[in-house]
């Protein structure tokens, strides 16, 4: 695995389960390359924050609502969960206010002991569960020609992007927060131009070229 899928893997470490088997749904999906498409490498795509921590580092997701926000309101963290069990409670709640894709649930996750993190961080994991879901969607439905699916998956990804997605300004300490105005559940993106990279992806998707959405499909599930 190169590089590239490498970054593209740590980037979102908890994937949702997917109805068929990873290996098996991109087999599928690069079976039958489009003339279209023009393969290329991943390019740059998101660097994790990383929440303090006890013996464990956390990854912190990131993300953001196509534009970025002001230094202004940015602290670090002073709120932080310490407990699985406020962990739990979090994780549950940021699902209300997501979807996945037909067939897909949400995975059980648990929280390392001995650990503390940001309260963002269970919602921010919601948050690239479910947009690495919708990717995998995504791509199979291009290459089964769904055009309804198709369109399902791009609506739910630019909704994620929109309101549930945050990019840390530059040079932002590993715990950074967000403003209070930001309401979770959010990913919390370095300023690394994994946004500009998530855009390109969903815009070449768009226009039936499923090469970049089925590399972060497969390096993510």
């Amino acid at each position: 695995m190169n590089q590239s899928m490498e970054r593209l893997r740590r980037a979102r470490p908890a994937p949702a389960p997917l109805t068929h088997d990873p290996d098996e749904l991109f087999a599928a999906i690069i079976a039958e390359p489009r003339d279209t498409a023009t393969r290329r490498r991943p390019a740059h795509r998101r660097a994790v924050l990383v929440a303090v921590s006890i013996g464990t580092a956390i990854v912190l997701t990131a993300g953001s609502a196509y534009a970025f926000t002001n230094l202004f309101g940015w602290h670090d963290a002073a709120s932080l969960v310490k407990t699985n069990r406020q962990w739990q409670k979090l994780y549950v709640a940021a699902q209300s206010d997501l979807t996945l894709p037909p067939g897909v649930s949400w995975p059980e996750r648990t929280f390392p002991p001995n650990t503390v993190t940001s309260t963002y961080e269970p919602g921010g994991m919601a948050v690239g569960i479910a947009q690495t879901s919708w990717e995998c969607y995504w791509a199979h439905a291009i290459h089964t020609g769904d055009v309804s699916a198709q369109q399902r998956a791009h609506v739910a990804l630019t909704d994620l992007l929109a309101n549930h997605v945050v990019v840390a300004p530059p040079g932002s300490s590993e715990n950074v927060a967000p403003p209070a105005s930001v309401k979770p559940p959010v990913e919390v993106l370095a300023s690394d131009g994994g946004l500009v990279y998530m855009k390109r992806m969903y815009a070449r998707a768009a226009a039936g070229d499923p090469t970049m959405i089925a590399e972060s499909c497969r390096a993510n599930s």
